[in-house]
């Protein structure tokens, strides 16, 4: 009953969809006609700009801290903030408020995971840095980031299990990214086009 209970409270403090309100109270837009149609962070600072993305990046954050404080008070035991964890991801890639969109969660578990063990994500962070600097290919490097997540968990734990949570924390920003594309890579393509007039009518 306790995984249920934290599971359900997970999702839906996840699935309060932040970037979408965001974006409507400082430009007005639907996020979600824009770019990917992800409510990302990163799809509302590079559409909405610095205020929308900033307000929007605090209330994800503040959402993997709440879900870790929950966790602690009702069970205390790293587990329970994996569940509760996992779940607001869910919930904020597939939000019930927004029928089925939302956006990608990643931020909920890098928050939630600093806060069960920096070191690791500061390793992860290495494996999104390195091919970021020697090829400039944020895609690539988001990939190969996203991967080393379950990898770096199971190693250093030493348990199928945090590999398993690692590849659940990941899996709906794999999902969302390969079906409907990254906000940034379009972005810079769209602004390719534009400087160079290429497809112009």
């Amino acid at each position: 009953m306790m995984f249920v209970l934290l599971a359900l409270i997970g999702y839906l403090i996840g699935s309060v969809p932040s970037g979408y309100i965001s974006m409507r109270l400082f430009t007005g837009k639907d996020i979600r006609t824009l770019g990917t149609g992800n409510a990302t962070v990163t799809a509302v600072m590079i559409h909405g700009g610095r205020r929308p993305g900033i307000a929007a990046l605090l209330a994800e954050i503040a959402k993997g801290v709440v879900c870790i404080f929950i966790a602690n008070a009702l069970v205390g035991e790293l587990w329970a903030s994996l569940v509760i964890l996992i779940a607001a991801i869910f919930g904020c890639s597939w939000s019930v408020w927004l029928k089925g969109g939302g956006g990608q969660g990643l931020t909920i578990g890098m928050v939630g995971l600093v806060l069960l063990n920096v070191v690791a994500v500061l390793i992860m962070a290495v494996f999104y840095l390195v091919p970021l600097a020697t090829t400039k290919r944020h895609l690539l490097s988001n990939r190969i980031f996203r991967v080393s997540v379950p990898i770096v968990l199971g190693s250093w734990y030493a348990s199928w299990e945090w590999a398993l949570a690692g590849c659940l924390i990941v899996m709906p920003s794999f999902i969302k990214g390969w079906a409907s594309g990254d906000d940034v890579v379009k972005t810079r393509e769209a602004d390719s086009v534009s400087h160079t007039g290429t497809g112009a009518s």
